[in-house]
């Protein structure tokens, strides 16, 4: 069985959201981070292995040529939530800094839940989330994300960075994985 990368479904699942409207969306996201930001750069942060795509998209569209720095956060198994994240990061110098959190998507609301602690707890100023797609639905942790790309229903996405088992993360778009593909 191979990858599916056009634009063409597959018959394993269906296109919820094209990259036309992920690419649209990405730049809006980014002038509204923008407008949001204070004259100090922010630290770009962005969550390993998913919202590296997401985030590029986001870092061309503020001024500075700023870096990405990335932190590695899990909390799944398959396609459910574990209930426990573990966070590894290189160190990085939040202290008194305006930390911008890059996400791909977020479900349970743990994983940045547990960043924003570990960034705040070690001095960052502020720490903002900026999340492609947002499953409210499933939160069973209350967290604000303040920047979100599209809000989606609870279905299992991949696509642009999300995985299945370590595959689909190259689609150029968000699809839904058929329940019977991982049921």
């Amino acid at each position: 069985m191979t990858e599916t990368t056009s634009t063409t479904p597959s018959p394993q699942f269906r296109v919820m959201i094209g990259c036309d409207d992920i690419a649209r969306r990405s730049r809006e996201l980014a002038a509204e981070l923008r407008r949001s930001l204070g004259d100090e750069p922010p630290l770009l942060v962005v969550v390993i292995e998913g919202a590296r795509r997401f985030a590029r998209l986001i870092q061309r569209g503020l001024p500075g040529a700023l870096p990405l720095h990335e932190v590695r956060a899990r909390s799944y198994a398959g396609t459910e939530s574990t209930g426990e994240v573990t966070i590894t990061t290189p160190e990085l110098a939040v202290k008194g800094r305006d930390v911008v959190l890059l996400e791909d998507i977020v479900d349970t609301g743990r994983t940045v839940a547990a960043l924003r602690r570990h960034f705040l707890g070690q001095g960052a100023r502020s720490c903002r989330v900026v999340s492609l797609l947002s499953k409210p639905s499933r939160r069973v942790v209350e967290v604000e994300v303040e920047h979100v790309g599209f809000e989606i229903p609870d279905e299992f996405v991949i696509g642009y960075g999300l995985d299945y088992g370590g595959r689909y993360r190259n689609l150029p778009y968000i699809g839904v994985l058929k329940p019977e593909i991982y049921g």
